[in-house]
């Protein structure tokens, strides 16, 4: 891809998400991340506050994980953290998601945005004073992006991991930033499930959010064309309408 190209959708978000980022696919290859049905449906609907209960691996980290990679490099003092489910994952998520995405960004791109000012483990901060992080919890500064992996899981495994999470993370996080949370259901207690239950109660009674309510998406196992018979979406039956 040229320069003229990148120029030319410059400010256009979606294009950016669709042709700018390489990610590693489920067999470790290099390839260019595209949104699939679920991961547009939700950057179409994007709320401030977003809980996504699901089913399968739909790719929302990595969507989550792009999208808030790209608010930081093309967005100045930024910051966006993403919090795991364990170590294993937290690794996972910076080196096969965020870092591999900067390390393969146009090259004419990565000059522009210029070099990292740190580049560790778990962090790139940049020099328009951006910074994206995956960390295991999160209660220090102030963040307009925070993305929570497995929250269902954390909550049931780790409370008082949950407890710090929500108490110093998402409640620190100001009206017209953006929170998303996803997760596999995990039993019925917890913080996740009482989001749920609230954001569903919600939704099922048409009640106006603010910025600071959940708006619930949720994608059930059938609707991934990979468990579809051909022609017979069940994507498109649902959530197309």
């Amino acid at each position: 891809m040229d320069e003229q190209t990148i120029q030319k959708h410059f400010s256009d978000r979606k294009w950016r998400l669709n042709n700018l980022y390489y990610i590693k696919d489920e067999l470790g290859k290099k390839t260019l991340f595209r949104m699939n049905k679920v991961q547009e449906y939700l950057h179409d609907n994007l709320w401030f506050f977003n809980l996504i209960p699901k089913a399968r691996q739909l790719g929302i980290t990595t969507f989550f994980s792009i999208l808030y990679l790209d608010q930081v490099l093309f967005k100045d003092n930024q910051t966006a953290t993403i919090i795991a489910h364990t170590e294993k994952d937290m690794k996972k998520i910076f080196r096969n998601k965020i870092k591999f995405a900067w390390d393969n960004l146009h090259p004419w791109l990565k000059k522009k945005f210029g070099e990292p000012n740190t580049n560790t483990a778990n962090e790139l901060s940049f020099p328009n004073g951006s910074v994206i992080s995956v960390a295991l919890s999160s209660r220090s500064d102030t963040v307009q992006y925070l993305h929570v992996s497995e929250f269902g899981k954390i909550c049931a495994k780790y409370p008082e991991k949950a407890e710090e999470i929500v108490t110093g993370a998402i409640n620190a996080v100001h009206a017209g930033c953006m929170v998303s949370i996803e997760s596999t259901a995990e039993g019925r207690e917890g913080y996740f499930y009482e989001f749920v239950e609230r954001a569903e109660k919600m939704r099922k009674q048409a009640i106006e959010l603010t910025p600071l309510d959940f708006k619930i998406f949720f994608f059930p196992w059938h609707i991934d064309e990979r468990y579809t018979l051909e022609g017979n979406s069940a994507f498109a039956t649902e959530y197309q309408h």
